[in-house]
């Protein structure tokens, strides 16, 4: 899609659902992703290891997708990226823990799940979730699933407990 004319980070405004995955995960979890779905517009906001990323500019949902994926979506509205992560093959999602139809369709679709806890940060730095917030960290794929495994390893909550699909 063409665009009228550049957008830049200085461009888009933060909102209530830019959360950012503390780097401790990506460090535990091993993976450089393909594509990050759901990154910042500011490359300086962003944690996640990747080689593409898109931000809201180029509309990850719309966008298509290809490798290993990662997905922290806007926890606003997270059904319709939970939606296109069980149909991709291969990626990371982290979702709240929350009583959600969305919910059951990243279970069933899971390879390995860890529920893990996280302290997000904001733009300005400050911590979003003061003290935590539980979370579903889920996989599809092989190298994803062995990811989970070690940021459950060293989650405090988690304590190395997950959960792999039975072959």
């Amino acid at each position: 899609m063409d665009q009228l004319f550049a957008v830049g980070a200085a461009d888009v405004a933060p909102t209530a659902d830019d959360w950012y995955t503390p780097r401790w995960v990506f460090d535990a979890a091993g993976v450089v992703f393909d594509l990050d779905v759901c990154a910042p517009v500011d490359p300086a906001m962003r944690t996640c290891p990747a080689g593409a990323y898109l931000t809201p500019v180029e509309d990850g949902l719309a966008a298509p997708w290809f490798g290993v994926v990662w997905c922290n979506p806007p926890y606003s509205a997270p059904s319709p990226w939970m939606q296109r992560f069980a149909a991709h093959p291969e990626g990371m999602a982290l979702v709240p823990a929350a009583r959600s139809r969305w919910l059951g369709v990243l279970m069933a679709s899971a390879d390995a799940m860890a529920l893990i806890s996280c302290v997000f940060g904001r733009p300005d730095g400050r911590p979003a979730s003061p003290g935590g917030m539980a979370l579903v960290l889920a996989a599809r794929g092989e190298t994803c699933a062995a990811a989970v495994a070690r940021v459950a390893a060293v989650d405090g909550i988690a304590a190395g407990a997950y959960h792999v699909r039975p072959g």
